[in-house]
């Protein structure tokens, strides 16, 4: 059976099921990284949204991280770059697909967070 579903019918439906993580919580955090081609530490501040801060905090298990400008790690033209943590999106993403997951992400985020977005991909490692 094939079902035809307009745009906006698919925007409704994500919000819907993203209505569980409109408020995760927002932690301001800096990170050190060794870059080997650049043989120096790299800066990294960052966003970083956890369902809970208090139990995530030391595993640093964070469902979002945004970048908000650039730096040694993220190129100037990516920023501001939105990272997503795949595991804790699993079942959203199973459900629309990477790619029409990316594309509903951003505009979601930044109507629930009020930050731009310039790119989106899942974290990297």
């Amino acid at each position: 059976m094939d079902i035809k579903i307009k745009h906006k019918q698919l925007e409704t439906i994500f919000n819907s099921i993203m209505t569980e993580f409109k408020d995760l919580e927002r932690a301001d955090k800096s990170y050190d990284y060794y870059v080997s081609e650049k043989n120096r530490y790299v800066d990294l501040d960052v966003y970083n949204y956890y369902e809970n801060v208090e139990d995530d905090w030391e595993d640093d298990e964070w469902a979002l991280q945004y970048h908000p400008t650039g730096n040694d790690y993220t190129e100037e033209n990516e920023s501001p770059a939105l990272y997503y943590a795949e595991w804790f999106f699993r079942n959203v993403i199973n459900v629309f697909g990477v790619e029409n997951f990316k594309q509903l992400l951003r505009p979601w985020f930044e109507k629930n967070y009020g930050l731009p977005v310039n790119i989106i991909d899942k974290e990297r490692s």
